[in-house]
């Protein structure tokens, strides 16, 4: 059981380590088996290298999350947090899109995330931010 103050400093850590570009710091805060699924209702991505794959893209995108609500369960190991951010627009030039959701997260004893469900619709992202 990790403590609820433990939880979200995991996934405030996960935030920063996305903005800055650490794709391999972001990958570390991961259990080696997650499952990863973004957004909830596709298929989800299973492992470190599948993870690797999908945040590169994030990454390289330039995505810049803004982290807001915590909120941490009473099971030992699940936090939700809310984010708003931008992050460029597949094959576009320069145009950005901003969207929010909410993340639920499920940290390991090891302080490790092993589950993440990404929760936002095609209404909660905006074209032309």
């Amino acid at each position: 059981m990790v403590d609820e103050m433990r939880r979200k400093a995991v996934a405030l850590e996960y935030c920063r380590l996305l903005n800055a570009g650490d794709l391999e710091g972001v990958l570390a805060l991961f259990a080696p088996d997650v499952r990863f699924e973004d957004p909830v209702g596709t298929r989800a991505l299973v492992g470190r290298e599948a993870l690797r794959r999908h945040l590169g893209a994030a990454v390289a995108a330039g995505i810049e999350e803004t982290p807001g609500a915590l909120t941490a369960a009473l099971d030992g190991e699940s936090v939700t947090l809310s984010v708003t951010g931008t992050m460029a627009a597949p094959g576009s030039e320069g145009s950005r899109v901003a969207f929010r959701l909410v993340s639920l997260m499920r940290v390991n004893e090891e302080g490790l995330i092993g589950e993440v469900r990404i929760i936002a619709g095609r209404s909660d992202v905006t074209a032309g931010a």
